[in-house]
């Protein structure tokens, strides 16, 4: 998978642009594919941050494969650079939440601070959403708590909570995430949301 750009002025017709960012330009953490960009434009800079994985690894590093947070950036959304301190966001150590993945990036720029809202899937195949931190979009300090965790058995959200995107509304966070419960092939996929301030 690689990434490109698309651009239109109703929201409903779309002209694609060329690939932008594509695999087999990057490191060893990115050749198997790319995911998930999220763009941000912040002071005359465009910074894309992107969720990336590795090829199959061998049974000797755990098998199948890793995914990390990845950045490039740009002046004119045409030519792109990525981060030489790329992963930005890398995998936790043995038994973290975000042992396997390190995923789907949504940023969110809040005054000096950057919020690199992200999720995690550990060894036991549980993801949940997490968030980092940072004064500057290439250093980035993960914040030692859950944000959205997995429910209780039989609910909505048992199995993942996990793919997180961020709106900012009447001085409320909306933190939208997909559910799934159950197990493949029954397993039950939707959108949940969890807010920043109690429910009335």
């Amino acid at each position: 998978a690689v990434i490109g750009l698309c651009w239109g002025r109703d929201l409903m017709n779309w002209e694609l642009g060329d690939v932008i960012l594509r695999p087999e330009e990057g490191a060893d953490w990115e050749q198997g594919g790319l995911y998930k960009p999220c763009l941000v434009e912040h002071a005359g800079t465009y910074y894309l941050f992107y969720n990336a994985k590795t090829k199959s690894l061998p049974k000797t590093q755990g098998g199948g494969w890793r995914e990390q947070i990845g950045l490039a950036t740009s002046r004119d959304l045409k030519h792109w650079t990525r981060c030489q301190c790329n992963p930005i966001i890398v995998n936790g150590p043995p038994g973290s939440w975000d042992e396997r993945f390190a995923s789907d990036p949504c940023v969110v720029l809040d005054g000096g601070r950057w919020a690199v809202f992200y999720y995690g899937l550990d060894r036991k195949g549980v993801a949940r959403d997490l968030l980092a931190l940072g004064r500057d979009p290439f250093h980035m300090e993960k914040v030692k708590r859950i944000l959205v965790d997995v429910g209780p058995p039989g609910s909505i959200d048992s199995t993942y909570a996990h793919k997180p995107s961020i709106v900012y509304h009447q001085g409320a966070l909306y933190h939208f995430y997909c559910a799934v419960s159950g197990r493949w092939p029954r397993e039950v996929r939707g959108i949940s949301v969890a807010r920043s301030v109690p429910w009335n």
